[in-house]
């Protein structure tokens, strides 16, 4: 009843929060990254947090959904939605053929080729003249559904929640299917899993399959409301940044990404836009965490909010 209580405040909170920051719409612009990277990071959690799968080349998820969609819409003229809906698909297949290599592999060496991988999907965005080349792709225009336009920050802002809650949802009915408490019997112990029958290739498959759609996702819609795209931003940096939102927010949890999303995207206005300090000060947090709290900053907050209702009884 406590979850579903804060569950709901939460969900208040975001409603209204870009109605109070209706004069700030540079901050709604950030709420609306902060939830396009709560989305990726949910994606890369299942793969991390659930399957125990390590991969350093999530941000080439993203970059599959953005150029699928981004192409679509301005070279074939593809309606916003089916763009998603293929932007996604072609993720989960890309995100099945990179998850082969975690059959045989784990660990640090599954890492290393996840990353091969995606800096090798980045390097032919780079060299595709379709796709822009090392130009990129600029105005691209905003999500269109049914003829209404998202224009405005706001508008953005309710179209990427609206997603998030979605990724939530789908996130959180994995987790208790059968499905899900198969995929973390992975992470617990892979041969303890087989020994009670579990098809450790297909739950594999499965996690990175559904973890690069949400990638996929995140990155359609980042490509639709930042309205510019480029190989360099979705290379090796932001995939160790999405690790970091997980590990720092809470591996294995579904507020974790979110919290760890919001702390990453909102830092540089409470400290200034000084790139330096704010990656130190993120750094640091991150150190700090995994010291002190391995359960992340979720874990930080439960013990916050428990401590407040044992008070308050």
């Amino acid at each position: 009843m406590k979850n579903k209580t804060n569950s709901l405040i939460f969900l208040l909170i975001a409603i209204v929060l870009p109605i109070v920051l209706y004069s700030k719409p540079a901050f709604v612009g950030y709420l609306v990254l902060a939830c396009i990277m709560a989305i990726s990071a949910l994606g890369l959690n299942i793969i991390l947090g659930y399957s125990g799968q390590i991969s350093l080349g999530h941000a080439a998820f993203m970059a599959i959904g953005a150029y699928s969609s981004a192409i679509l819409t301005m070279q074939f003229h593809v309606p916003f939605m089916f763009t998603l809906i293929i932007g996604v698909l072609i993720a989960a297949f890309v995100g099945i053929l990179v998850g082969f290599p975690s059959l045989r592999l784990s660990g640090f060496y599954l890492a290393i080729v996840t990353m091969a991988l995606g800096e090798a999907i980045i390097s032919i965005f780079k060299n595709w003249q379709l796709a822009g080349g090392n130009f990129g792709i600029r105005n691209i225009p905003p999500p269109s559904i049914l003829g209404l336009v998202f224009s405005s920050e706001i508008s953005k802002y309710y179209l990427v929640l609206f997603f998030l809650l979605l990724s939530i949802y789908i996130s959180n009915n994995l987790v208790k299917s059968s499905t899900g408490r198969a995929i973390r019997g992975l992470r617990d112990s892979e041969i303890a899993a087989q020994s009670v029958g579990i098809n450790i290739a297909k739950y594999k498959i499965i996690a990175f399959s559904l973890g690069s759609a949400l990638g996929g996702l995140s990155g359609v819609l980042y490509a639709h409301t930042v309205t510019y795209i480029h190989p360099i931003a979705f290379g090796i940096g932001l995939s160790i940044e999405i690790l970091s939102i997980v590990i720092l927010g809470g591996v294995g949890t579904i507020v974790g990404p979110i919290i760890g999303s919001l702390f990453w995207v909102i830092l540089p206005l409470f400290i200034g836009n000084i790139e330096t300090l704010s990656s130190v000060v993120f750094g640091v947090a991150l150190i700090a965490v995994v010291l002190l709290y391995p359960r992340g900053l979720v874990g930080i907050l439960n013990a916050i909010l428990s401590k407040f209702f044992k008070r308050k009884r």
